[in-house]
């Protein structure tokens, strides 16, 4: 299933939401443009760099990286996947919170959620990056402001496509079994190696589709950071009426 509009009308240009497409695009095409080797580790979040002494690796990047790490994108299919669904969702929860409130959220929630991953992963020498962990939370947000909203969708049954509307919750939580179901694959079978032989014998060689890539405890810490901020929101705002 593949979002691509939702039925809640927007009066006002989402401007957080542009500023953070236009910012993310700038940031792979010059970081694609100045690649280096060492450009993931250097500002991607490691989390095996918390537990480094400060004379290896100093507070500053260790502080910087939990920021960083959500404007680096490894290709462009996934910077374009990611801001794809925040335009998606990220436009009506901006028109609900206000810009500068949407963008101070979404960077904490990028934050939040990639705590979440140093918690589950302190051992990881692999550095996160991406922005799903954002995003995944704005959709967090927008199952609670929004939970009984439509979303066009278009849907792909193998043999033909259809495009219906269907409920905001249904489509997000779907999203969210499904990381949950992959995390469990990973961790309970060696999938990776099925996925490998599979690509193989459809005759993929060169690159290999690896799930283990995948930072599912950021996904789903930001998803979880989504909802707890704006469930708070919610209950401030109705405690004032």
């Amino acid at each position: 299933m593949f979002p691509l509009k939702t039925d809640i009308p927007v009066s006002k240009r989402a401007y957080g939401v542009w500023f953070l497409i236009i910012i993310n695009f700038a940031v792979y095409i010059y970081f694609r443009i100045n690649y280096h080797g060492l450009l993931f580790a250097d500002h991607g979040f490691m989390p095996l760099k918390l537990s480094m002494p400060s004379n290896i690796i100093g507070i500053d990047e260790k502080v910087a990286s939990f920021f960083t790490y959500m404007f680096l994108h490894s290709s462009f299919f996934h910077v374009f996947i990611n801001m794809y669904f925040l335009y998606i969702f990220g436009r009506n929860v901006e028109y609900r919170l206000g810009t500068v409130k949407f963008l101070c959220i979404y960077i904490l929630i990028g934050i939040l959620a990639v705590t979440v991953e140093a918690f589950m992963m302190p051992e990881l020498e692999y550095p996160v990056i991406g922005a799903s962990g954002a995003v995944t939370g704005i959709m967090g947000m927008f199952i609670v402001f929004f939970p009984f909203a439509k979303i066009k969708t278009f849907i792909f049954l193998v043999i033909y496509a259809i495009i219906r509307n269907i409920p905001a919750i249904i489509i997000v939580m779907l999203f969210f079994i499904f990381q949950l179901l992959l995390w469990y694959m990973e961790q309970t079978y060696n999938l990776n190696e099925y996925l490998r032989s599979f690509q193989e014998n459809i005759g993929i060689r060169s690159r290999y589709l690896n799930i283990s890539n995948v930072a599912y405890y950021t996904h789903i810490g930001g998803f979880l950071t989504g909802i707890l901020i704006a469930l708070f929101i919610r209950i401030i705002k109705n405690s004032k009426k």
